[in-house]
């Protein structure tokens, strides 16, 4: 579980991959992909979801490594996003904020979401480097 602070939160993921990073040996660009990418879809759940509380697991496979995040905030599917209209608005007229879903899809090589027993389940998934 994750209390409802952004440094928390940051600090809880961090640490959650970088010990999957380790035991899986994946490279620094991989490892934090998947940092920046659970680090807002937790952040995101908290600011915007209101919640109090973000479950965050994680595992390593052969040929990925992934994160879970499940949390009780309203549905919200973050594969349904489409960053489209920020991209296209100049730099300088842009709005703070309103990227981080971007990066997220960006970032990893599978998003997946699920609506579970009226929580959020989102897992991010990074390919490990096949040598």
């Amino acid at each position: 579980m994750i209390p409802s602070t952004a440094d928390t939160i940051g600090r809880q993921v961090a640490a959650l991959v970088r010990d999957l990073a380790a035991r899986a040996d994946l490279d620094r660009t991989r490892a934090y992909r998947l940092r920046l990418a659970a680090d807002e879809i937790a952040t995101n759940a908290v600011t915007h979801g209101g919640v109090d509380v973000v479950h965050l697991c994680g595992g390593v496979a052969e040929d990925r490594v992934w994160v879970v995040l499940e949390d009780a905030a309203p549905a919200f599917d973050p594969r349904t996003h489409d960053p489209s209209a920020v991209l296209a608005t100049d730099p300088e007229d842009r709005a703070p904020g309103g990227l981080g879903l971007f990066l997220v899809h960006s970032g990893v090589d599978e998003l997946l979401y699920d609506r579970v027993d009226d929580r959020n389940r989102t897992t991010l998934v990074v390919h490990r480097e096949q040598g």
